[in-house]
């Protein structure tokens, strides 16, 4: 008996796909739509009716209690207030500003006597912000006619009120710089006879006491531009001799002698004379050569005014 075939199912129509309307008209979105809607009053009615934590005692520091890297003897004890005053810091900072330690950062930033601000830190309980900072140091006084200007190592002109008329005596003196300063306190004098002078005093800064050392003296300027590796230096000491360095420290010249042997070679002349103006001085002496040290007497007029000390 033959079988009969079924007819094929007919094809089920797929879902029409939802309208527009019904996509949006869902409560799920319907609540974030309305909650995005009336954020604007939500934001505008907790900034009226909750409290502001940011002026909470709890999270404010005055300018005054901000502490900072115990800093040398030769910075002045009231740098927090002269960089909260330069800086027009407020006298009293949220902790939770967001911009704040920056702000705090920039100003230490502008003082002369800050080489470099190394961190900024903040502590809510209890409320406190210390600032640790890495400070510049005075290695020699540049000895002008209106005055001493104190240099640091780098170069860096340092705040000249800062010092008495007694302690520019614990610093080497550099004369004849023909140049003033460049710019402002905190910035670079602008010559290189002072850059290299700077760095003759830092590395004398232990040592030229004991020496007998009264002073450095840079070098004639025979242009305007001249290269600080072409310089040479001269010494000064307390009986008016002069000696003969050679260039700056540091810097890489064929047949220059480093900064510890030209201190060894001042070290061994005063061994084996005991002065640097005894017995007949003053002398020029020369330590700038390989095989041995060289003096000769300063008998003229001109010899004589090169080897004048600083006045005092």
């Amino acid at each position: 008996m033959a079988t009969t075939k079924k007819p094929p199912a007919p094809p089920v129509a797929a879902a029409p796909p939802p309208s527009l309307a019904r996509r949006l008209f869902q409560p799920k979105l319907l609540l974030v739509l309305a909650a995005l809607a009336t954020m604007p009053f939500w934001s505008d009615w907790a900034e009226r009716c909750l409290p502001n934590l940011s002026e909470q005692d709890e999270f404010l520091v005055s300018t005054d209690e901000i502490e900072i890297t115990t800093p040398p003897h030769w910075v002045p004890h009231d740098l927090v207030d002269q960089v909260a005053h330069g800086g027009r810091l407020p006298d009293r900072m949220s902790l939770l500003a967001p911009d704040l330690t920056d702000r705090v950062a920039a100003a230490f930033r502008r003082h002369p006597w800050v080489a470099e601000v190394v961190e900024v830190r903040r502590q809510s309980s209890p409320p406190r912000l210390s600032v640790s900072l890495a400070y510049r140091t005075p290695v020699c006084m540049i000895e002008k006619r209106d005055g001493l200007y104190p240099v640091s190592e780098e170069g860096i002109l340092l705040p000249t009120k800062d010092f008495s008329l007694a302690e520019t005596a614990h610093y080497l003196r550099v004369l004849d710089v023909r140049s003033l300063p460049s710019g402002a306190e905190g910035t670079g004098w602008g010559d290189p006879t002072v850059v290299g002078a700077s760095r003759l005093a830092g590395a004398l800064r232990d040592c030229w006491k004991r020496l007998g050392v009264a002073a450095i003296r840079v070098p004639p300027r025979t242009k305007a531009e001249i290269a600080l590796e072409d310089l040479t230096f001269e010494l000064l000491t307390t009986g008016g001799s002069t000696i003969l360095w050679g260039r700056a420290p540091d810097i890489d010249h064929p047949g220059e002698l480093s900064v510890e042997q030209k201190i060894g070679r001042l070290e061994k002349y005063l061994a084996d004379y005991g002065s640097f103006d005894e017995p007949a001085g003053p002398y020029e002496i020369d330590i700038r050569h390989w095989q041995q040290i060289s003096r000769r007497r300063l008998n003229s007029t001109q010899d004589a005014r090169r080897g004048t000390t600083p006045r005092r």
